[in-house]
This record gives C-alpha cells, sequence and structure tokens, in this order.
C-alpha cells in the first residue's frame, strides 16, 4: 500500500502530494485536505483519485483556479471520449482538459464567445475525436445546464487527439493541425483538386502527413535508402513531384525542415494514390 506526502490543501477534499517517483500528484478523497500539512497519507479507500500533475504546469496554480465539480465533469467527458474511441489517455488530459472546460464555462457565462482556427482542419482531420466533442458538449449541458458554443467541439477534440499522440504538449498537437492544413492547402491548389474528406484515401493520406510532420518535428526524417526508386518515380509522375517539391519549399522556407528524399518519395506516392481518386476541379 502506497504512502504519500501530503505537501498543501487546495480545499478540504483536495490536495497535493509526493509520490514515491518524488512527483507531485493531485489526491482527490473526503477529507484529504483537512489535516494540517506536511502529513503522511496512506493509499486506502478514503483516496478517491491520484492524477500525476503535468510537467509544465504549476499544480497548485492550476488546481487553485479549477471548481472541483470541473474536474469531476472532465472526469466524466474522458470516460465518455474512452468509449467513443476505445482507448485510454496520457493522464494529463484530466487536468487539461478540466482546465478548459473550467474556462469555457466561465467564458460563456461572461457572453464570451471565441473561434477555432482550426475549426475545418480537425473536422476533417480528427472526425472521432470532433463526435466526442460533440457528445461532450451535450454532456456538460446536461450537467450545467450551460450550452457552450459549437467552436468548442473542435477545442475539445483537440485536447483528445493530444492525449493521444507525440509529447503530449497541445501545442505539438495545434502545430501538427496547423502543417497538416498548409499541406493539404499546397496539394489542393497546386493540383487543383477537391478532396473527398470522408473518402478512407483521403484518411490513409492525412493520416500519413500527420506522421511525417511529426518525424519532422522530433528531427527523425526517413533515411535515404531507396535511391533508385525514387528516380524512377520522379521520372513517372512529374506532376506529383512538382508537388512535393512546392511543399518541401514551403516547409523549409517556414519551419526550416528539410525534406529527405525518402520522404519525398512517399509523399509522392501517397499523393498519386490520393489524386487517382479524388475529383479535379
Amino acid at each position: 500500500m502506497r504512502t504519500l506526502k501530503v505537501i498543501k490543501k487546495v480545499n478540504n477534499n483536495v490536495a497535493i502530494a509526493i509520490n514515491e517517483h518524488n512527483e507531485e500528484v493531485f489526491v482527490v478523497g473526503k477529507g484529504v485536505g483537512f489535516l494540517k500539512t506536511p502529513y503522511e497519507l496512506t493509499e486506502t479507500d478514503l483516496v478517491e483519485k491520484i492524477f500525476v500533475a503535468p510537467k509544465n504546469i504549476r499544480m497548485y496554480d492550476l488546481l487553485n483556479s479549477i471548481p472541483i465539480e470541473d474536474i469531476y465533469l472532465a472526469e466524466e467527458v474522458i470516460k465518455l471520449g474512452s468509449q467513443i474511441l476505445n482507448k485510454t489517455f496520457n493522464p494529463n488530459l484530466l487536468l487539461t482538459l478540466s482546465d478548459h472546460i473550467s474556462f469555457a464555462l466561465t467564458r460563456t457565462r461572461e457572453g464570451i464567445r471565441i473561434k477555432n482556427p482550426l475549426e475545418w482542419e480537425v473536422r476533417t482531420l480528427y472526425p472521432d475525436e470532433t463526435r466526442v466533442g460533440e457528445a461532450a458538449l451535450k454532456l456538460i449541458q446536461e450537467k450545467t445546464d450551460i450550452a457552450l458554443p459549437t467552436a468548442e467541439t473542435t477545442l475539445i477534440a483537440l485536447h483528445f487527439v493530444n492525449a493521444q499522440v507525440g509529447s503530449g504538449e497541445m501545442t505539438d498537437t495545434t502545430k501538427v493541425t496547423t502543417v497538416t492544413g498548409e499541406i493539404l492547402s499546397v496539394i489542393k491548389y497546386a493540383l487543383k483538386i477537391d478532396f473527398q474528406e470522408d473518402s478512407i484515401h483521403f484518411m490513409r493520406f492525412a493520416t500519413h502527413i500527420r506522421y511525417f510532420i511529426l518525424r519532422q518535428m522530433s528531427g527523425k526524417s526517413l533515411k535515404d535508402e531507396n535511391e533508385s526508386l525514387f528516380l524512377m518515380v520522379k521520372e513517372k509522375f512529374p506532376k506529383e513531384l512538382a508537388c512535393v517539391e512546392k511543399i518541401a519549399d514551403f516547409l523549409k522556407n517556414n519551419y526550416g525542415w528539410t525534406c529527405s528524399d525518402d520522404e519525398k518519395l512517399y509523399l509522392i506516392l501517397h499523393i498519386q494514390r490520393l489524386i487517382s481518386n479524388e475529383p479535379t476541379e
């Protein structure tokens, strides 16, 4: 049975403690914040939940700003997301989503409405997570009688995307989504095509682009191991090659990324397969 060192009270039922790994954790349980700190807390039935704090967020500041009922509401939304996506998530999701939902409720009560500049990208690239966002808004309205603006659908969806991939940092997820949208725009206008966004071909292509960007961001671009195949593909698909070169120039000029020949090779092949199944304008 683990023992935690409670170091700071948030309220009578919430406290901050240090676990056996010397990590700050968020402890929820009846009366855990009632005793004078510091004190030793044995993990028993008294402790309802323990959450590890995100490394880039000071836990006490974050917790102080979130009503406990909003944290419980976020937990219900996460359960809903887990059922819809059939996945488990980065444990940081509870705190980041609690913070988001709490702030969204405050904004709505004050009549402040925001837009998501990545609305199209999120709905197009992450339809399953968008369904979670839609279900979350319904649940939040049932529980609070507050109807969050529809922009919150995709903002909440991004939290679930973020909790599944990469470093778990929202800035990385936002960057991947932004760059994906930019690459799709380059392709759309270079090749004059309309995407069938609900087609399996588009979703496969979008998935390839997403992992391509993650490799670029991590500096782990594919190594050049297919020179002869690249030469053959370049000659066979000149239109797709020209499009890929535009993408490579865009990424170098805007993000300082350099595409290896193997990355270009796979982009050409994916684009060729995509446009062979997409209508032209």
